[in-house]
């Protein structure tokens, strides 16, 4: 059977456009926290979708987009044309991509956590070979108590189609679930395996990796529907795993 990941992102494109997006100021401000640690040089973006980050990234970076979905990839090319940037746009699926060169910087973001725990070592010891001895990774990672707290709350799309969302949280398996409803259509769901720092400790073993730092993200209130980029670690929606080579 096909990894739900293969048609899901299609169907979310479809009912919301997030991936033919244009480049956000946030995707800039990604950028900065990254140069903060490496200054320029080589990255590779794991799961780019429609290439909004590894667009305003090529700026400063070397970068080369990895994508599993056709249509993300041209979106990419497309975006980095308009953007006078130039980047290398590879369709694969990164657990088995071949890649046979090293990176300064890997990231990951928005994504981290759609296999099992076996899964993600697999792709975190991808991830130690990618980089060049000096490297550094960052990984988004979903964090369970905001997923969980939020479990139920449900929105409505109508443009470009209409569609509903429901967040949800499977507290044996520690995920968040993320489904949509196309009217007429059966629902999809995503599932991405959530992992507080000491869990994520516990995940990095065999893998040559180290946390050296978890970064608070943002929180998003979706009863006051507001968004609050930096809070502390116990309210955040993600934070960023920040790797090195051990």
């Amino acid at each position: 059977m096909a990894h739900w990941a293969h048609s899901f992102y299609e169907l979310q494109q479809q009912l919301t456009g997030c991936y033919s997006a244009p480049v956000h100021p946030c995707h800039y401000e990604c950028v900065q926290q990254i140069q903060e640690a490496v200054p320029a040089g080589s990255l590779l973006e794991l799961g780019a979708g429609g290439g909004q980050f590894a667009v305003a990234a090529a700026r400063v970076f070397q970068v080369t987009a990895l994508e599993l979905r056709p249509s993300g990839t041209a979106h990419t090319l497309k975006l980095a044309a308009e953007h006078s940037v130039t980047l290398e746009a590879v369709t694969g699926d990164f657990y088995t991509v071949p890649l046979p060169r090293a990176f300064d910087v890997v990231c990951y973001w928005d994504g981290f956590g759609i296999d099992d725990d076996a899964g993600q070592q697999h792709l975190l010891r991808r991830v130690h070979d990618w980089l060049t001895p000096t490297g550094t990774a960052f990984i988004e990672v979903f964090s369970p108590w905001y997923w969980s707290k939020y479990a139920g709350y449900s929105r409505n799309w109508t443009s470009p189609q209409s569609s509903r969302q429901t967040y949800g949280f499977d507290a044996d398996g520690n995920r968040m679930t993320d489904t949509y409803a196309p009217e007429g259509q059966p629902a999809q769901t995503q599932t991405l395996r959530c992992y507080s720092p000491a869990d994520f400790r516990s995940l990095l073993n065999g893998t040559g990796l180290t946390l050296t730092k978890a970064r608070p993200g943002g929180h998003y209130d979706p009863d006051a529907q507001v968004w609050t980029p930096a809070v502390p670690l116990s309210e955040c929606m993600t934070w960023t795993a920040v790797l090195k080579r051990s």
